[in-house]
């Protein structure tokens, strides 16, 4: 790997010796995919935001960092917090978490706490080159935004964001940016979480192209997000809609290895159509933003929920929506909103309960989890 006479020097001790491992390490990263240069990048988002009191190694090197007056060299963002203080159990589970916290304010991270960190703190422009942790934000920055990054791992997220640099290699070059399968929609009814969710079994790791459809953001944000979770795609375009595909021919580089056709049956065959009395139902994940949360809970006005229903939103978006009417309405219905991960903060304390879900990152990632579109989830909480 070819290095810039200040990577040089980082390495050589310069800056100290925990700055020279973080500098190590991308370039042994970039090392292991061939990867010929690091890049300056201009931003990077931080997915280790779980305060387990287990993860010691972890809290070591931010400690060392802190000790040596390291801080993130570019704007960065980070996951959202775990539902540490929802209830004992959790409380346990997460007990690190205001020591995380504070290492993480102490390094200069923006403290956004969440997935959707684009709604607002830390949004790229097209061709940005960024470094991004957490797949359904990777996502939505490569796809929708146009902005390059790889889908990175804990420790190599935060070595990216104090170091400032990343490997060439993957999605940050032209050549893997090109449409690999396209995929042709018979659908009459869309639930693009589903979608994503199939696309996602379907191409594994691949580029996939969806033929046109008038996706909304919202759409693409949940659908990138379950794209990414049951499967290992990081970046996908829409024919027509997102900024690399203004039409086939622009986004693939001759024929497409493959056409999938992907059918209302298809969307269909994932819905749970016995959920069988959930005990739950939840929404946000990817969490919420504020025109989500405002568009579903005008369903709750003059109701009242059968069950538990979370609201999780983006921290910003929820205490907006605490400012509204609808939120006053969703909380007369037995609403909970919460600015927290649902996957995180259900797991340690989970039991048996049995949740639905429209989100397919949800879906993939909870145990004991039925998936339903939005409409299933409103019936289900009688609304």
């Amino acid at each position: 790997m070819k290095l810039e006479p200040e990577q040089k020097d980082i390495l050589a001790g310069e800056k100290g010796i925990v700055l020279a491992n973080a500098l190590k390490t991308m370039v042994q990263y970039g090392n292991v995919f061939e990867a010929k240069r690091l890049v300056p990048i201009k931003s990077s988002h931080l997915a280790g935001t779980f305060g387990v009191s287990t993860y010691k190694s972890y809290y070591r090197i931010l400690e060392q960092m802190v000790e040596e007056n390291i801080t993130c060299r570019v704007p960065t963002t980070i996951n959202p917090r775990p539902g540490h203080q929802l209830n004992w159990i959790n409380r346990i589970a997460f007990s690190s978490q205001k020591k995380l916290d504070a290492l993480l304010s102490d390094i200069g991270v923006i403290p956004n706490y969440s997935c959707v960190c684009y709604d607002g703190a830390n949004i790229p422009e097209f061709g940005d080159r960024i470094s991004w942790a957490e797949s359904s934000a990777v996502q939505y920055a490569n796809s929708v935004l146009g902005a390059r990054t790889n889908r990175n791992s804990l420790l190599i997220d935060l070595c990216s964001a104090v170091t400032g640099f990343a490997p060439e290699f993957g999605y940050l070059l032209d050549e893997n940016r090109r449409g690999r399968i396209l995929i042709r929609l018979d659908v009459q009814k869309m639930d693009a979480s589903a979608l994503g969710f199939i696309i996602g079994q379907r191409v594994v790791d691949k580029v996939p192209v969806l033929e046109n459809y008038p996706f909304t953001p919202i759409e693409l944000k949940n659908m990138g997000g379950a794209m990414a979770a049951s499967g290992g795609v990081a970046l996908f375009h829409v024919e027509g809609l997102t900024p690399e595909a203004p039409d086939l021919a622009a986004v693939f580089a001759g024929n497409p290895e493959k056409i999938l056709t992907i059918t209302q049956n298809d969307l269909d065959a994932l819905r749970d159509k016995d959920p069988g009395a959930p005990d739950m139902v939840v929404f946000g994940c990817p969490q919420m933003t504020f025109e989500e949360a405002m568009d579903l809970g005008g369903n709750f006005e003059g109701e009242k929920a059968k069950l538990p229903v979370w609201f999780c939103l983006v921290p910003e978006a929820c205490r907006r929506f605490k400012e509204t009417e609808t939120y006053q309405q969703v909380v007369r219905a037995g609403v909970s909103v919460f600015d927290f991960c649902p996957t995180a903060a259900l797991t340690p304390g989970m039991g048996k309960k049995k949740i639905l879900t429209a989100s397919g990152k949800c879906y993939y990632y909870l145990d004991n989890t039925a998936y339903g579109t939005v409409a299933d989830c409103l019936a289900a909480c009688g609304v």
